[in-house]
């Protein structure tokens, strides 16, 4: 299943704050909710979790954003919002972990960066596999698993234990 939304979200000066939504198809309300549920008081970088408000189904991933002449780093949440349950919550853990690894490692894990790549993210997730290419030298890919394939293959492997149950 594709996302409808991903959105970006960062410890601000006064709290929690949406820094970005792609597409900007949430009511504000939802998002206040959602802003809130992504990133809980006790969350830290690398923590991930999925969730729902309302009727919608979600996943953030923490991550620590640097910050310079400032002793307490600051924290941020990717999240990809769904219409329904129905998704691979690993995939998106993945897919989250490496583009925030890969920023890293590059010295490119900025909140302006982060706001930049989104939409060429969301399709990415639309199309099952995302390129970016943030300059010459950083690029960050990943290709999701085929979904239809994975159900192929959990629908084989249960009438394969039904048919040795009933032997």
């Amino acid at each position: 299943m594709k996302p409808i939304s991903l959105c970006l979200v960062q410890m601000g000066k006064t709290g929690l704050e949406v820094v970005d939504t792609y597409p900007d198809v949430l009511p504000k309300d939802v998002l206040q909710e959602l802003t809130y549920k992504s990133m809980p008081l006790t969350a830290k970088p690398g923590d991930f979790a999925s969730t729902s408000v309302r009727d919608l189904a979600f996943s953030s991933y923490i991550f620590e954003l640097p910050s310079e002449g400032v002793e307490r780093k600051n924290i941020g949440s990717l999240i990809a919002v769904y219409n329904s349950m129905e998704y691979n919550a690993t995939s998106v853990k993945k897919a989250f972990t490496i583009v925030i690894d890969q920023l890293q490692h590059k010295n490119l894990l900025q909140i302006k960066v982060l706001e930049k790549i989104l939409p060429n993210l969301f399709q990415g997730f639309k199309k099952g596999q995302f390129k970016i290419e943030i300059s010459s030298v950083a690029k960050i890919s990943f290709e999701f698993p085929d979904e239809d394939k994975d159900k192929d293959s959990l629908s084989s492997r249960v009438d394969n234990v039904s048919d040795d149950i009933w032997k």
